[in-house]
């Protein structure tokens, strides 16, 4: 019995030394060097950082790279100017959008809850060279702090779990006419079921699902007629 208490106090010692030292050195990191440009930035950021940030990526429940490789594209395909994300976690998928806008002469507002996340991501946007530049975090509830931003959006990405149905309502009266809503499905059967029904139920909006490699997948809706 004394063994078994021993052992099981050891363990749990060692998982406690293993989180601190993953968070060591998740805070620290790769330190950006000198660019010559914006474009030996953005390289860093792809080829380096982000890789780094992608060993982390179960604890704070990214969306796998190919996703984010999807959404920088969106954003520059498309050239949406105006971006607002719910659920910044440590800022991989902000990273993702920011540099598109970045390229387009857009910026991102990006809203998160946990005070700890917050501090995370504005420190790798900083590493990122976007912070502020391109990209504002706001720290608050989503569903306060939205319907209280002045701004419109021509682009909204929801990235809050199978649950993003309210968070969604929250946004709609922000989008601009021509706006596209990207909402990150976790690889649960079912999952935004009831968030697909209601946007195909409306006739100004066209959705879809998007199937980037990974098992998640990211749910598009692009406005096709104005809004009566």
């Amino acid at each position: 019995m004394i063994k078994a208490t021993f052992l099981l106090a050891l363990a749990k010692v060692i998982i406690v030394a293993a989180t601190i030292l993953a968070v060591a050195f998740q805070s620290s990191g790769p330190e950006p060097p000198k660019f010559a440009s914006n474009a030996e930035r953005h390289q860093w950021v792809l080829n380096t950082f982000l890789p780094w940030m992608e060993q982390f990526r179960e604890r704070y429940h990214n969306v796998p790279r190919s996703d984010g490789e999807f959404l920088k594209w969106l954003v520059i395909a498309t050239q949406r100017k105006k971006a607002l994300e719910i659920g910044t976690a440590n800022g991989y998928s902000a990273i993702w959008i920011g540099l598109g806008l970045e390229t387009t002469g857009g910026h991102l507002t990006t809203v998160e809850i946990q005070p700890n996340l917050v501090k995370e991501a504005k420190a790798n946007l900083t590493k990122a060279g976007l912070l502020d530049k391109v990209v504002t975090v706001i720290e608050g509830d989503a569903l306060k702090v939205v319907p209280k931003l002045d701004d419109k959006f021509d682009f909204a990405f929801v990235d809050i779990g199978p649950k993003a149905l309210p968070f969604v309502k929250v946004v709609l009266p922000k989008l601009t006419e021509n706006a596209i809503i990207a909402v990150h499905r976790p690889p649960f059967e079912g999952a935004l079921s009831d968030y697909i029904e209601m946007m195909k139920k409306e006739p100004e909006w066209l959705t879809t699902v998007i199937q980037t490699g990974a098992p998640t997948a990211i749910v598009l809706s692009v406005r096709q007629f104005k809004k009566h």
